[in-house]
């Protein structure tokens, strides 16, 4: 049987297909930067960095057989922090990022050891429960203790602990239709924004749109899909046909909310787009300005802020980089002094991360009142403005997504923020001017699409 590994646990709860499909490639697709990235870990020198003031011991092993002996070595040992090391039982391999020794009796002696991952998210998600608790069960085969937390390691060096018992009864669910998937069982579809992390998402789309599935409503919930398939309504098509009557037999949701779903039903029927009422955005002004970020997770380093910025009907595109963390800060501050040149501009942005990016920037780097009431005042996301006002024949509503719908196409096909990331390592790598510049045009790309968006809107 094929080994299941932490990283099943990720795919799994993101896609369920996900590791029907890699059963039948016989291997992970993505590249290994990739796999570092969707895993919210970091790169070797900053996990270093967290354990400098550790007493650790690494298991420099690529082979996965020789790093699970390597480690029972360490373990036999009693040494204090392991690094990198590997846990085997039958055909479940979990790598935890360090195991530490507890005092304690098992079978290895007065010790027995937990396990932790360094994860940059500051939110302890489910899959680091779940890949948590999978560790503790590898633990509990091999040294007759189950630990009774999970860890994690943030960026910050904050500690963060779980208890495996509060998820064990939703972990071995899991574990047991994991084992039924590599087994031959084909899940049901249920196409959701978090399939998009699977490079087998066409696949899904694919499926669900051949299904004529209702996971292709946008943030439609799984208990809603549950109840109006008990109602009868089990297809877009049929929802998109049904009667009052029929609607009113769904229970668990209000008729608001199934009136909702059905115009978006009829809207990707009809492949055309439901104005609710006029979409809220501030008024035309003399100067706009957009805005995107560009950030590396591994390195937790925002590398560019794109504006573009619109005057008169003339569009101009002005981009403020840093190759490293040293240049960070006179990033920020090129920036901050390019928008205040426009104090009463709005600046738009899609989505909450630039607000987010910008708040942390203010505090790192100590911003001005004035500074502070500009990047409070006069951000726009239109996101919202969007989602209240407009139904799109769409299962999502991304910027790319909705951009292209719109007839925006960018000059990279189908690149993404995880493609920048690339793009960045390789040019951090090899000073190539080629990377650079895809960044720069994806960026660009990025900010026009925005703007693309707020101009069909006031259209």
């Amino acid at each position: 049987m094929s080994r299941i590994t932490e990283q099943t646990f990720y795919k799994y709860l993101k896609c369920p297909h996900w590791i029907m499909h890699e059963l039948r490639d016989q291997e992970d697709v993505r590249e290994p930067l990739m796999r570092k990235l969707q895993d919210e870990g970091l790169l070797r020198e900053h996990e270093l960095e967290l354990l400098k003031d550790r007493d650790y011991i690494e298991v420099e092993l690529d082979d996965v057989d020789e790093a699970a002996q390597r480690t029972l070595e360490l373990m036999g040992q009693g040494t204090q922090t392991i690094y990198r090391g590997a846990l085997i039982h039958g055909h479940w391999v979990g790598r935890p990022d360090i195991l530490e020794r507890v005092e304690g009796k098992s079978e290895l002696g007065d010790w027995y050891y937990v396990a932790c991952d360094i994860k940059r998210s500051s939110h302890l998600k489910d899959e680091y429960r779940f890949q948590g608790a999978f560790y503790a069960e590898i633990l509990e085969k091999i040294q007759n203790v189950r630990p009774v937390q999970g860890y994690v390691l943030h960026t910050n060096g904050e500690i963060e602990g779980y208890l495996i018992d509060d998820i064990l009864v939703d972990f071995r669910l899991t574990l047991d239709k994991i084992e039924n998937v590599l087994e031959g069982y084909e899940p049901a579809v249920f196409l959701t924004s978090a399939c998009k992390q699977s490079p087998y998402f066409s696949e899904c789309e694919s499926q669900a749109r051949e299904c004529d599935d209702l996971s292709l409503l946008n943030r439609l919930w799984k208990s809603e899909a549950g109840s109006l398939k008990d109602a009868g309504l089990s297809t877009l098509s049929t929802l998109a046909m049904a009667t009052d009557q029929q609607l009113s037999s769904v229970s668990g949701l209000t008729s608001d909310r199934l009136k909702f779903l059905q115009q978006q039903a009829i809207a990707m029927k009809e492949n055309r787009v439901v104005k609710l009422h006029s979409i809220e955005l501030p008024s035309a002004q003399d100067v706009e300005l957009v805005v995107d970020i560009e950030s590396d997770p591994l390195r937790n380093l925002h590398y560019l802020i794109g504006v573009l910025k619109i005057k008169d009907g003339e569009q101009s595109y002005h981009s403020f980089f840093a190759k490293d963390e040293s240049e960070v800060e006179g990033m920020w501050r090129d920036f901050i002094s390019f928008v205040q040149k426009y104090p009463e501009s709005p600046i738009y942005h899609y989505g909450w991360y630039e607000t987010d990016v910008f708040r942390r920037m203010m505090e790192e780097f100590d911003a001005s009142d004035s500074v502070r009431e500009q990047l409070t005042s006069k951000m726009v996301d239109i996101l919202p403005a969007f989602r209240e006002s407009v139904i799109f024949p769409l299962p999502f509503y991304s910027l790319k997504d909705i951009a292209k719908y719109l007839g925006f196409n960018w000059r990279t096909a189908d690149a993404s923020g995880l493609d920048s990331v690339l793009w960045f390592h390789d040019y951090q790598a090899t000073d190539d001017s080629a990377a650079l510049q895809k960044i720069m045009d994806y960026n660009e790309d990025d900010v026009i699409a925005t703007w693309h968006l707020i101009k069909w809107a006031r259209e």
